[in-house]
């Protein structure tokens, strides 16, 4: 296939009808008809408006071009500002959470402070009240 002789052509000298060196049904005619329709079209007197039609229409083109790329840019930056309003909107919520709970928590935090307090004031009270049972029943003991 690659690079192997054919066994049935050995002789290499004389070149087969379908290679390229072969040009003997090679048939002109196609770029004879192309030329002579060049020839007509540049010799003729609305050639030159034909061409200029075909500028403005690539020209328009380009232009549509670039107002279907601005307006698809356009597209894509209001696509980042909203993507970037949902960002702040969930992030000003996750704050007030975050503000709603830290509030609950110090409050929790607050009251447990109060209690400890309260029942640090009562152990007190009673401490006191015992210290003061404790003392009268001497003072009946030494006055017996």
């Amino acid at each position: 296939m690659f690079g192997k002789r054919n066994p049935r052509n050995t002789n290499t000298s004389t070149p087969t009808p379908n290679t390229p060196t072969n040009l003997s049904n090679f048939d002109p005619s196609g770029l004879e008809r192309a030329a002579k329709a060049a020839r007509e079209l540049d010799a003729s007197p609305n050639a030159t408006a034909a061409y200029e039609l075909l500028q403005a229409q690539e020209r328009t083109h380009q232009h549509t071009a670039a107002a279907k790329r601005a307006e698809y840019d356009a597209y894509v930056e209001q696509q980042r500002s909203s993507n970037i309003a949902a960002e702040a909107a969930e992030a000003r919520k996750t704050l007030e959470a975050q503000t709603q709970h830290e509030r609950h928590r110090s409050e929790y935090q607050d009251e447990l402070e109060r209690k400890r307090q309260v029942d640090l004031l009562q152990a007190q009270k009673y401490m006191q009240e015992e210290q003061l049972k404790k003392q009268e029943e001497m003072l009946a003991r030494q006055e017996a």
